[in-house]
């Protein structure tokens, strides 16, 4: 068997120029693709692994699974092959630097560039995710990030080969990472994609002090350490909303991460999207011809879902640590007038006062008729670090089964109501809002929306139009998050 080294061409086509790195299982080559006179990067496995013919089987079947990810934030896979015992796998050619080098050269990175990056990495995990492929390796040295700026994760074939080996002794490759494994992957328990927001949430924690969380005098001993002891805390300096992140990433239990790669997504990009000084207000009016529902109108909803059945709730007891002090709102509230013509925007004036609110209720009408009920006064409690959740769907419309959730307040004298903002954790909501003298057992009961918003932010102001007379408010809520949940840290009346 000739070994991989410079000048020595795979596949009659792959040519390798020149080793780049090494690793636990394979070593990465820099080569070119005689056929069409292009850079490639080429992965081939150790040739001390190379006589086991069931790795070299893993190492191929894995490599064409992560070619079917297709995703601009994914090293493409292009080609994989077998050379006179040397298992190779080609792959795009990203021209810059891995993530461990920069932090070695570079030290902690400001957090909204750590933000950013962990960001980048979280949406192109929630493509692989959706394609069925979980990476089981997140790492510094699996980010690759670009001269022109882009950020790429690449060595998903590699992690997949990694879950079927049970020791974490037995070969260098689960050795050389195992300080980046989830604790469920350290117990030997079955992973899902979970596992890789554990590692993203170390990964982040890694780009702002270069250290991990942990500590062990060996990388098992650090990776079995996470299952005893808590995170170290992150510097003092580290913006709470971004803190909060990373804590709730690197949660013991699975369920109580995020619960999607879109989910720490979006977290993560309201960091950066939205001013974390002043609600966000789009406001407009609508034609007066506009005629009144006599429905829920079909773009509060929220887009069609193909979930079948009734949904399936499960109750969280246990209070949401909010972070939406600092984040700002990422959608658009819809005021719906019911007289007059088209207009334009609202006018930022002096904000109207609170008004006192004396009780808080929730509201599932067409459900089981309850919705956490011991917690809902966290969302009128004035702290905006406790808040009332809804419960958790396997949809974020409910499953069809109803047409959504809600929570109102009630004054402490009936009052002209102009504003009503909504604290939240998550971003990508829709809601409407109700006024009326007395609550209804009935979402027909309350009348007609006196405002509604889509793809809601985490700070969100309703402006009434017209004003409305009331003593109660109802937030109605018809499409949640992507975790399946919408957590209400806070409702503020004026």
């Amino acid at each position: 068997m000739q070994p991989a080294a410079p000048g020595r061409i795979l596949g009659r086509r792959y040519r390798l120029l020149e080793h780049l790195a090494h690793g636990g299982m394979a070593s990465v080559w820099i080569g070119e693709d005689t056929l069409l006179a292009r850079r490639v990067a080429v992965k081939t496995l150790h040739a001390q692994l190379s006589p086991d013919a069931s790795l070299r089987t893993r190492f191929r079947n894995e490599a064409i699974s992560s070619a079917s990810v297709e995703d601009p934030g994914i090293v493409a896979v292009y080609d994989t092959g077998d050379d006179d015992g040397v298992a190779y796998i080609v792959m795009e050619f990203v021209e810059g630097q891995d993530l461990r080098h920069l932090l070695d050269e570079e030290g902690p990175l400001p957090p909204m560039t750590a933000a950013r990056i962990a960001g980048r990495v979280a949406t192109a995990l929630d493509h692989a995710h959706r394609c069925g492929v979980v990476h089981r390796d997140i790492k510094p040295a699996n980010v690759l990030m670009a001269t022109d700026g882009r950020v790429k994760v690449t060595d998903f074939g590699i992690a997949k080969a990694n879950r079927d080996d049970p020791d974490l002794t037995g070969t260098g490759a689960i050795l050389g990472t195992a300080r980046y494994l989830a604790p469920e992957q350290v117990r030997g328990e079955p992973t899902d994609a979970r596992a890789d927001i554990y590692a993203t949430g170390l990964l982040l924690y890694e780009m702002l002090t270069t250290r991990l969380p942990f500590r062990g005098d060996t990388d098992l001993q650090t990776a079995l350490a996470r299952l005893s002891t808590p995170p170290a805390p992150l510097p003092p300096s580290t913006p709470t909303a971004l803190a909060a992140i990373v804590e709730r990433c690197l949660a013991l239990d699975p369920a109580r991460r995020y619960p999607s790669a879109h989910a720490l997504a979006a977290a993560l990009a309201a960091l950066h999207d939205h001013d974390a000084t002043a609600p966000n207000e789009i406001t407009a009016t609508l034609p007066a011809s506009r005629p009144a529902p006599t429905s829920f109108p079909d773009p509060i909803r929220g887009p069609s879902r193909s979930e079948p059945g009734p949904p399936r709730r499960r109750a969280r007891w246990w209070i949401t640590v909010a972070v939406i002090v600092v984040l700002a709102a990422g959608g658009t509230a819809l005021a719906l007038h019911g007289s007059g013509g088209p207009g334009g925007t609202t006018k930022a004036g002096v904000a109207p006062a609170l008004l006192p609110l004396v009780s808080a209720q929730d509201f599932d009408p067409l459900g089981d008729g309850h919705e956490n009920h011991a917690l809902v006064g966290l969302a009128i409690d004035g702290n905006p670090l406790t808040a009332w959740p809804t419960e958790i769907y396997d949809s974020r419309d409910f499953g069809h089964a109803k047409p959504g959730v809600g929570i109102y307040v009630t004054l402490a004298t009936p009052a002209v109501v102009t504003q009503v903002s909504v604290l939240t954790e998550e971003p990508g909501w829709n809601a409407a809002i109700y006024a009326a003298a007395t609550p209804s057992p009935t979402l027909a009961g309350w009348g007609r929306p006196v405002a509604a918003g889509t793809n809601l932010g985490t700070q969100t102001q309703f402006t009434l139009r017209p004003k409305t007379r009331a003593r109660v408010v109802l937030v109605w809520i018809t499409y949640l998050p992507p975790s399946g949940k919408l957590d209400v840290a806070e409702i503020r009346v004026r």
